[in-house]
């Protein structure tokens, strides 16, 4: 997986705009204020910004698989 191509965060843009970690199992993290994301979007995880994809959605709660070291 090309992970170069994804958009980085920038630092204005990491409070508020997205969604907030709430729990990590092993390679999936659980992830709250989610409103507006899609199955199976690619998303950037934590200060690392890892890259994960969204395997499950529940309210406005993802659930995450993580492609990279958790």
């Amino acid at each position: 997986m090309d992970t170069s191509t994804l958009p980085k965060i920038q630092d204005e843009e990491r409070e508020s705009q997205f969604g907030y970690v709430h729990g990590v199992s092993g390679p999936v993290v659980t992830a709250t204020a989610m409103a507006g994301a899609a199955m199976y979007e690619l998303v950037r995880v934590g200060h690392s910004e890892l890259v994960g994809e969204i395997i499950r959605l529940e309210g406005d709660m993802a659930t995450i698989q993580v492609y990279e070291e958790t």
